[in-house]
């Protein structure tokens, strides 16, 4: 007995086919986003170090400035000061702005690979009157700024 039967060759590997495009589809999204966030980590951590680095730098020259120096310095002088930490370049400027005033900008930049990360902070320091008194002394009122 011959029965007949519609003609359906390959019918079933065009669907196989079809579904191993779109599973294959979704495996590569699914890479793509894990690097993706692999590649944002990176950038963050990056950013966080770059602050961190400005804000050591700011202290530390906070900590080396001597107030009788700036007490005799002319307004509107500055200095500035640069150096490298591995991958990481800080630079800082210092400038009387006042004649009881001193801002101090600390930046650390790092560059690796083609990404760059850069952060800058401020401070704002008073010049005592008093000569017997050596320190500089953040301004009260939120002495520290983060710039960028």
């Amino acid at each position: 007995m011959v029965t007949m039967g519609t003609n359906r060759r390959g019918f079933a590997l065009l669907i196989v086919m079809v579904l191993m495009a779109v599973g294959s589809a979704l495996m590569v999204a699914a890479m793509n986003g894990s690097l993706a966030e692999d590649e944002t980590a990176r950038i963050g951590t990056m950013q966080r170090r770059a602050l961190v680095g400005a804000e050591s730098e700011l202290w530390t020259t906070l900590t080396t400035l001597g107030a009788p120096a700036l007490r005799v310095a002319p307004l509107g002088s500055s200095s500035s000061t640069s150096r490298s930490l591995g991958d990481m370049t800080l630079t800082v400027a210092v400038e009387k702005v006042d004649t009881s005033n001193v801002w101090i900008v600390a930046t650390a930049t790092i560059r690796r690979s083609g990404i760059i990360a850069r952060h800058r902070v401020g401070m704002s320091l008073l010049i005592p009157h008093d000569t017997a008194d050596l320190a500089l002394h953040p301004v009260p009122q939120r002495a520290w700024a983060e710039l960028f």
